[in-house]
């Protein structure tokens, strides 16, 4: 078998597994644990976009460590535009557009725009390699952070804690117990997406230095494939919430996008260029 389809399969199965345990190990256990501490839509989805960006901070770690800073970034803005587009696709399949363009998440929208204006600022303007973005993007988490704290203590309490009635939360199970095994699932999930994440890092290093594919496909790659557990966790919430809890699902998605997309490049890019300038460099 040659060596370039060797690679892309090993690629695609890594993919189907990110997918897999995206979708058994991190959604239904954080969901129930949003559910039974009554976190409510919003805190559901940010909880989740930090998650499901854990596959962009290990390939990332890889890739920013085999000197591929512009793949990197290539990736971020990917992953970000990517998440958005899967976003109102699902929401499109479900009937729910009208509610997740809903004036309401108005707010959210445009921080979800500046999440894919600056990555596309800063590899325009050939910025991502400076150091001088690092600090710059450690105040900018912070300033999100109160950004959304405000947003959140805005927010009508009936939407934001109402619960839906889909979801498996193991009544049977005291409440410690029940987070303690959903908490152990998630610690696994993040366990098996870490491994994952460093094969598929080393699977697209290959395919950079080995077959030389340039730096922007491997990055756009790196951004479809590392999309793939937002994309799981927006389906499960449209399916949770089908019905007339559409608006719901658009309030959990709309964050679910808005903590991954600002994770990714407030965190992750960081994370990134910090490994690149001290071991690439």
């Amino acid at each position: 078998m040659p060596a370039l389809l060797w690679t892309i399969l090993q690629f695609l199965a890594l993919t189907g597994l990110i997918i897999v345990v995206a979708r058994f190990l991190l959604y239904q256990p954080a969901k129930g644990i949003a559910h039974r501490l009554h976190m409510g839509n919003r805190a559901a989805g940010q909880m989740l976009g930090y998650l499901t960006s854990v596959p962009e901070l290990v390939t990332t770690i890889a890739v920013a460590a085999a000197g591929f800073m512009s793949a990197v970034a290539f990736n971020i803005l990917s992953s970000n535009i990517i998440n958005v587009l899967l976003a109102l696709g699902t929401a499109t399949a479900y009937r729910g557009l009208r509610d997740l363009g809903n004036p309401r998440l108005r707010r959210e929208h445009v921080l979800i725009g500046i999440s894919i204006v600056i990555p596309a600022v800063l590899l325009l303007t050939g910025q991502v390699e400076s150091a001088w973005v690092i600090p710059l993007f450690i105040l900018g988490y912070v300033a999100y952070l109160v950004i959304l704290r405000r947003m959140s203590n805005e927010a009508p309490g009936p939407i934001e804690y109402e619960a839906f009635s889909r979801v498996e939360v193991g009544h049977r199970l005291g409440r410690t117990t029940y987070v303690l095994l959903n908490g152990s699932l998630i610690a696994l999930a993040l366990v098996g997406l870490y491994f994952l994440g460093d094969a598929l890092g080393g699977t697209v290093h290959e395919l950079g230095t080995t077959f030389g594919v340039p730096q922007v496909v491997i990055g756009v790659l790196m951004g479809v494939v590392t999309s793939l557990p937002e994309f799981t966790t927006f389906v499960s919430s449209y399916h949770a919430h089908r019905g007339r809890s559409l608006h719901r699902a658009a309030e959990e998605v709309t964050h679910n996008v808005l903590a991954s997309n600002a994770s990714n490049l407030l965190i992750v890019q960081t994370v990134g260029l910090a490994v690149f300038l001290l071991v690439a460099t």
